[in-house]
């Protein structure tokens, strides 16, 4: 889903809770509408651990064109061989370590709720999307998931070698 779905839903979300919970404030609810959008940093962090480039722009390049090839140029029974990135904050251990720390420091259940929020909306994308959940289920699991696995991108680019090899062995019979 993309940031800007995220902080609308994540706006009427927070809006909500304001409303209808008299202990959430607005600092409260700036929090939750913050960390539904925030938790994306580590799709950024992968960018920058992938293509050793810092550029937010190019980073947001990478991932639209990541899924524009995921979803018009990789055919059905081949999706399953393809992954989005590894998502350290999209785990459920780090779900957890937030529910630990709640009770202990009370503005981590607002962080907790907006990371929450920012799940349930990425899990109703990938099942509209026929992916499997890997990143939300856990981090190492989705590390161990991916790991003969390409990038939409790594995907376009093994099959246009096959093919330039499949040319070639054409030409020289």
């Amino acid at each position: 889903m993309y940031p800007s779905q995220h902080f609308i839903f994540g706006l009427i979300f927070s809006a909500i809770l304001f409303f209808i919970f008299p202990k959430i404030g607005f600092l409260e609810s700036s929090i939750i509408l913050a960390s539904t959008v925030l938790i994306d940093v580590d799709h950024y962090l992968y960018y920058v651990y992938k293509k050793k480039d810092f550029s937010l722009t190019r980073a947001r390049k990478w991932f639209f064109k990541n899924r524009d090839i995921y979803l018009g140029q990789i055919p059905a029974f081949q999706k399953e061989n393809i992954y989005g990135g590894i998502c350290f904050l999209h785990g459920i251990e780090f779900i957890l370590l937030l529910a630990i720390l709640s009770f202990f420091v009370n503005i981590f259940i607002f962080i907790l709720i907006g990371f929450f929020f920012h799940q349930i909306l990425d899990l109703i994308e990938m099942y509209s999307f026929s992916l499997y959940p890997h990143k939300i289920i856990s981090f190492f699991y989705s590390i161990n998931y991916t790991k003969h696995k390409k990038l939409p991108e790594e995907y376009i680019l093994w099959q246009k070698k096959g093919n330039q090899k499949k040319q070639q062995r054409k030409k020289a019979r």
